[in-house]
């Protein structure tokens, strides 16, 4: 099964892992069904690192001056 993630907000699809998390904790699933929401939850992990990078990246071009040149790069907090 898999869905896409695409229009999906970074809070949306962290708090749906939040609840695979807790789901998978309880230790409830069945080994198939622990199995699909372990796959479910990595593609969700990649999901938000992806969206963290973009808004890094936007973050990186607010560094310049007014006339667009780089005014120096410090490292995004991780």
């Amino acid at each position: 099964m898999a869905e896409s993630f695409e229009g999906l907000s970074f809070e949306d699809a962290l708090r749906r892992l939040e609840d695979i998390v807790r789901r998978l904790e309880t230790g409830e699933p069945s080994l198939e069904e622990a199995l699909a929401l372990y796959e479910e939850g990595q593609r969700l992990r990649a999901h938000c690192e992806t969206r963290l990078q973009a808004v890094e990246a936007r973050i990186r071009q607010l560094e310049l001056d007014a006339a667009g040149q780089p005014v120096g790069e410090r490292p995004f907090p991780t």
